[in-house]
């Protein structure tokens, strides 16, 4: 997959697809961190193991989903 752009509020990140279902989420050249989708119950959770806060990652997460759709 080829890499995309997403809009939060008025910050604009760089959202590379991994081979591994992981995203690895750019600000310009700097790596902010990796995201990935976990199941839970009928609703997809986004999960990182890089210190970000929760809600940020949620909210990328939801726009990867609605790219993807």
């Amino acid at each position: 997959m080829e890499s995309f752009e997403i809009q939060l509020l008025e910050d604009r990140f760089r959202i590379e697809p991994l081979e591994n279902g992981l995203y690895r989420i750019m600000d310009g050249e700097n790596k902010v961190g990796v995201i990935f989708p976990e199941p839970d119950g009928d609703q997809v959770k986004w999960a990182t193991q890089d210190e970000l806060e929760d809600g940020f990652v949620q909210q990328v997460g939801e726009l990867i989903t609605e790219h993807n759709m």
